[in-house]
């Protein structure tokens, strides 16, 4: 998914270097571990984004001041890291899957692990590395690798490091990690099958799932989820998210007997320990946008699948979306959490997708918990048949996307455009003119999710307001420009071919193309801008935040989020793209990046007023966290973000920053 430049939004754009405040320095004793309050795996636990303790509160979170910076060395297109806390460590990963161990106190450095990534491969989905997991044997906190640190890698590796070291444990598969592309089926080139989120582990169990570029070709590889044992390495189950009547002896399967094709899942899935259960947010079956030639395989496509965490069993799935069409996978981690409702604790799973519809699910058995309705779609074009003519819709209040609205885009720039479009509700059918998205494939939200404060049934929630426009492409009517592009000598009569076939259906460099191999069309998509200054024909603002009372069935507040300042130096809040989601406290605090500017932001969870604003070296395009270290008597709480941008989005640079903000060693 390719965010496009919007810095052209007012013909200018501020890309000031970084002040003197984001120098690295490393004050204070040498790095040790420190007594902190866990986050041991991605989100927090169950996901929630939500600290429980510290010390800050609304009336002093004013007085945040950054704490320390380390800077890794590693700078890519893109920095989406989140950190965990475990055996008295923050520890993060790198773009390139070096994993790094800090003092979480002072910011220096303990150990770094180098995961020996080819840098200059084609990849697929950006190099990137969201997050690490964490394991501790029943052993004890004794001996080598008796306590683990878990990542999988953009070269579809999964490895186990020592949390005390950063070595490779070498009883973990070959010496020290798997290698995850065996059995996957063909992989046509290196970063066509990569790995962006963390592992989830499930007691001795380390469950992965895959990121596929699955606009290629019907035979992708498959989108297989598997379970390993976190000792050896060994593989102990495999669901290859397969329809339960699949014909293996007749359908395509890799050497290893998978499906190929398959949702795959490429966000960060969320454990249920108690109950036994791993969640997992699927994507879509390949390709995207046409599945004549496998239409069943969205059975258990764009939907929250239950598994038994120790056999890999399916108990339960909600499909978000039935028979997506739409790449409206769901990207961002399932969300647990026990609420008060009707007077009674609910174990739910709470779950945001594309279309910005967010359910709310009993985790035991997948049901509604949040009414659902099933309503009438709209259903033509040449993907009739493979539409469902029925959709689940929450209530309007968990319904949190703006739609398109003709004539809506700064200074009625995109009119023209709008004219040549479709344009219509969500689930409006692709066809072979260009039709407008608003929600899109970006997705109203995506991978950084929601927070959730349980004590009080709150959901917070980033939302990008960009639409694409989508069409198809007969393959019939570009048969000999496809066959010249396959049949082509080397890399020159390619490209030509491919240049033939943007000039005949008139597709500027700005528009992806996928191939779609074996099915009927091709799929062209691109932002949805205006042709003058750039900017996103959905006008203001672009972006938002708010706050869901689930009880109440209501949203609190809704507000802009983000600012022109690093557009045109101009701090007015008009509400600017960007990825990453929000971190809820206790005490009331939201504090989110997320946002084309390079600042972070503390609102409050009640009235959404900004409360506290900091700026960055760059764009903070990755969700915060945050922990408490006992020192000196004193329980001092951190809020960290990594502030690397995003080269996709054209505006703060892109770098290499962890920032970690306190209050001040003498304030409270």
């Amino acid at each position: 998914m390719n965010i496009h430049p919007i810095a052209l939004l007012l013909l200018c754009a501020c890309l000031t270097g970084c002040g003197a405040e984001f120098d690295t320095t490393y004050a204070g004793p040498e790095a040790q571990r420190r007594q902190t309050s866990d986050w041991i795996s991605y989100g927090g636990a169950g996901g929630r984004k939500y600290a429980e303790q510290g010390e800050l509160s609304k009336s002093n979170v004013a007085g945040l001041e950054v704490a320390w910076i380390y800077r890794s060395g590693d700078v890519s297109t893109v920095f989406q890291s989140t950190p965990i806390t475990f055996d008295g460590q923050l520890i993060f990963c790198t773009p390139f899957n070096n994993v790094i161990s800090l003092d979480p106190l002072t910011g220096r450095p303990l150990w770094r692990f180098d995961a020996g990534l080819q840098r200059h491969a084609r990849i697929g989905n950006e190099y990137n590395c969201r997050g690490l997991s964490s394991w501790t044997g029943a052993g004890g906190d004794d001996g080598h690798c008796a306590r683990r640190i878990f990542t999988a890698t953009n070269d579809a590796r999964l490895i186990a490091l020592d949390s005390r070291s950063g070595a490779r444990c070498p009883q973990f598969g070959n010496a020290g990690e798997v290698d995850l592309s065996k059995g996957v089926g063909e992989i046509w080139w290196p970063g066509e099958y990569q790995v962006t989120s963390p592992p989830a582990v499930a007691g001795n169990v380390v469950v992965v799932g895959s990121a596929i570029s699955d606009g290629s070709r019907v035979e992708a590889p498959s989108g297989v989820v598997r379970g390993f044992d976190a000792v050896s390495g060994g593989l102990l189950w495999a669901f290859d998210l397969a329809p339960p009547d699949f014909d293996y002896a007749t359908r395509a399967v890799s050497d290893a007997g998978y499906a190929l094709g398959t949702p795959n899942v490429w966000s960060a899935m969320t454990v249920d320990a108690k109950l036994g259960l791993v969640y997992l947010p699927t994507g879509n079956p390949s390709p995207d946008y046409d599945r004549s030639a496998n239409p069943d395989l969205d059975h258990f496509g764009s939907s929250v699948v239950a598994l038994d965490a120790a056999s890999g069993k399916v108990v339960w799935h909600f499909n978000t979306v039935i028979n997506d069409l739409w790449d409206f996978d769901v990207p961002s981690q399932p969300v647990l959490a026990d609420i008060e409702l009707h007077g009674e604790t609910v174990p739910v799973v709470i779950q945001s997708t594309k279309m910005g519809f967010v359910f709310v699910l009993n985790r035991k058995t997948g049901e509604p918990v949040v009414p659902v309705e099933y309503r009438q779609v709209p259903v033509h074009g040449p993907l009739q048949a493979q539409l469902s003519a029925v959709q689940p819709f929450p209530p309007p209040a968990f319904q949190v996307s703006r739609n398109y609205e003709h004539g809506g885009s700064l200074l009625g720039l995109c009119n023209g455009m709008d004219e040549e479009s479709v344009i219509g509700p969500v689930y409006t059918p692709i066809t072979e003119q260009w039709t407008v998205g608003l929600p899109s494939n970006m997705g109203a939200t995506n991978w950084g999710g929601v927070a959730v404060d349980p004590r009080r049934g709150l959901i917070a929630v980033h939302t990008n307001s960009v639409p694409f426009r989508t069409r198809l492409i007969a393959r019939a009517q570009a048969a000999d420009l496809l066959a010249a592009m396959e049949d082509a000598a080397g890399d020159a009569e390619r490209a030509a071919a491919r240049q033939q076939l943007r000039q005949r259906f008139d597709l500027p460099d700005n528009v992806e193309v996928a191939q779609q191999r074996g099915v009927d069309y091709l799929m062209a998509r691109h932002m949805y801008r205006d042709p003058y200054v750039g900017a996103p024909c959905s006008g203001l603002p672009m972006a938002e935040m708010m706050v869901i009372d689930i009880a109440n069935s209501k949203q609190l507040w809704r507000r802009p989020h983000g600012s022109l300042r690093d557009f045109a130096g101009l701090p007015v809040d008009v509400g600017v793209p960007g990825l990453g989601g929000p971190l809820i406290t206790a005490s009331g605090l939201v504090f989110i990046a997320g946002a084309a500017e390079k600042a972070i932001r503390a609102y409050d969870l009640d009235t959404g007023d900004e409360l506290w604003h900091h700026r960055l070296p760059h764009p903070g395009n990755a969700t915060p966290m945050t922990y408490t270290v006992s020192s000196e008597g004193r329980e001092r709480q951190f809020v960290v973000i990594a502030a690397g941008g995003d080269a996709r989005g054209g505006v703060g640079g892109v770098g290499d920053y962890l920032v970690a903000f306190a209050l001040p060693q003498s304030g409270g």
